[in-house]
């Protein structure tokens, strides 16, 4: 039986099931190339049926992370804010006509398009309540029979964050937050506070940026702007901090008198940002933590499931990990909205139809792949700068290449599912160079220059860097690098001695898992610096996106598949 799960609005994507195990997911962005794709998923529904080789006849059952009629919570938060300020009203009411027609309209037309774009007969339609369906993304992925179920976002109808019970096919609602307390919100008006931009998923900025500043404004926070309420509650003082009017940039003055005035996007980082940031971060953290305290006391679990945008919060993550009462968690790939179109297919099969589980997301690599033709097509943009050459003498070269200081455009295999390259999509260097960093942030990456790299570790040698046992396959979690590898490895480990790891596997990416090897049997060092393959746009999808990517480009070499490209 196949099953296909949709997500339309930010982090549009597909995924497909066939008999519980997943076949193929994408987001739409990676073949759109447009960042964070809104609207339906025409090229990644494609592809996921390609991927299967089956028609839109052979789908039993379609699933939509949302129900697009649930607007009675949202229209009473609308008629609240007018209580407080037109403006905020205004901008509410804004915001909410642009969704009823720009979103929820078209999502009650999808089964008629699957229909006459598709050809689509027989199947099923499901509109799926949306942080169920993140819940479904996290536990029917774990390796779990039971785990509390922890999912947090900006929103999701009307439901910011839910505590859940998963316990074999069954996921039981504890508890709710709806709007307008948000963690979600909260972190996205602090990152238009300091001049980013939320719609192009630059949260995690402000997480990079945290690490250089001291929390001088937490106190601040946490009594005015983020409230703690109770063992399971908080409130998010809209008055002071509001999600819609920071979308236009628009602050109140009682908070702008605290925290001064928001930065301009051209404006330099300064001591003060860098600790509203530090401060931000560390609110939300310690909101989090005080959640799962109460959650972790009620389930009396001894795993946990995460999931929501705020889910790849990696600082968050791996206090939770380290900190948390629980023995172990789990975190799938895409975590955010994308993510929503693997749980409703997930939940349809399990909570629906009952089917049992015996599907464990290992790994993140579901996306497309190609062949040699499609190689040699994209290598004809680049005649006499290529040699093809056997895995182990490529491997070899690679390794040494790296080893010299060369930074390696690297592509490989099925993409990654969700915002993390792992070993497919990447751009690697020496992490032994502390000069790498700054070089490819200011001529590769093109970004601002206290954004972090991450390690890839081989999995056999995690402890040696971190000085303990990691299961991180999918980079979300950051954890201290142990001090006396820190000045082995400075252009993979942040300001405050953290990084942000990705342990891999002989198993689930051999290839990648050789090239480690080698640059360790070289240098002594089981570690490289891995940052994924793009310059400001969506991390590169065929070989025509690598290779335009790598014109474009300051790096030394591509290799794709066997293929080693050269820069004139």
């Amino acid at each position: 039986m196949y099953i296909l799960g949709l997500t339309t609005m930010g982090e549009a994507a597909a995924a497909l099931l066939r008999d519980g195990d997943l076949v193929a997911a994408a987001e739409e962005e990676r073949f759109s190339r447009i960042k964070h794709h809104v609207g339906f998923p025409h090229n990644a529904l494609r592809y996921v049926l390609e991927e299967a080789r089956i028609s839109m006849a052979d789908i039993a059952h379609v699933g939509l992370y949302w129900r697009p009629w649930v607007l009675g919570h949202r229209i009473r938060t609308t008629l609240a804010a007018l209580t407080r300020s037109p403006e905020h009203f205004v901008r509410r009411v804004v915001r909410g006509r642009e969704q009823i027609s720009g979103h929820y309209f078209p999502m009650m037309r999808l089964p008629r398009l699957l229909r006459e774009q598709y050809g689509g007969r027989d199947f099923r339609f499901h509109y799926l309540e949306h942080h169920l369906c993140h819940a479904a993304s996290a536990f029917f992925c774990s390796p779990f029979e039971s785990a509390a179920i922890f999912t947090f976002d900006g929103t999701g109808e009307a439901t910011t964050t839910l505590f859940a019970h998963g316990q074999g096919t069954r996921i039981r609602k504890v508890k709710e937050i709806r709007l307008p307390n948000s963690l979600g919100q909260f972190y996205s008006a602090i990152t238009n506070f300091l001049g980013f931009d939320m719609f192009e998923g630059d949260e995690y900025k402000v997480m990079g940026a945290a690490a250089y500043g001291e929390p001088e404004f937490y106190d601040f926070f946490r009594q005015n702007v983020l409230r703690l309420t109770g063992e399971a509650d908080f409130q998010l003082n809209t008055a002071l901090l509001d999600h819609h009017l920071a979308k236009h940039y628009r602050f109140p003055e009682a908070l702008t008198r605290v925290l001064g005035p928001p930065r301009r996007p051209d404006e330099p980082f300064t001591e003060r940002h860098f600790n509203i940031a530090a401060s931000a971060q560390k609110v939300f953290e310690e909101t989090v933590l005080h959640l799962l305290r109460w959650l972790k006391r009620v389930t009396g679990e001894r795993a946990l499931c995460l999931a929501g945008g705020c889910a790849l919060n990696a600082v968050l993550n791996g206090r939770i990990e380290r900190e948390s009462d629980f023995e172990a968690v789990y975190i799938q790939p895409a975590a955010h909205d994308a993510g929503g179109a693997l749980g409703a297919a997930l939940y349809i099969a399990h909570v629906i139809l009952g089917h049992p589980r015996h599907f464990v997301m290992e790994h993140a690599y579901w996306g497309p792949q190609f062949k040699r033709a499609d190689y040699h097509r994209a290598l004809a943009m680049m005649p006499g700068q290529w040699e093809e050459l056997e895995e182990e003498v490529l491997i070899g070269r690679v390794a040494q290449l790296l080893a010299k200081g060369k930074i390696i455009a690297w592509f490989q295999g099925r993409m990654e599912w969700g915002p993390r390259a792992l070993g497919n999509r990447s751009i690697l260097a020496d992490p032994r160079r502390p000069e790498i960093r700054d070089v490819l942030n200011r001529k590769v990456k093109l970004r601002e220059p206290f954004r972090p790299f991450a390690p890839s570790v081989l999995e056999e040698r995690v402890q040696i860097v971190f000085g303990r046992r990691l299961h991180a396959p999918f980079m979300i979690t950051v954890h201290p690098v142990v001090p006396e590898m820190r000045p082995v490895i400075p252009a993979v480990v942040h300001v405050d001695g953290t990084a942000r790891p990705q342990t891999v596997s002989r198993k689930t990416n051999p290839r990648y898992w050789k090239l480690i090897r080698e640059f360790e049997r070289l240098t002594g060092v089981p570690v490289l610096l891995n940052t994924s393959f793009n310059i400001q746009e969506p991390i590169v999808c065929t070989p025509e996106d690598a290779v335009d990517c790598f014109l474009r480009s300051e790096m030394d070499y591509l290799v794709m598949d066997q293929f080693l490209i050269r820069r004139r």
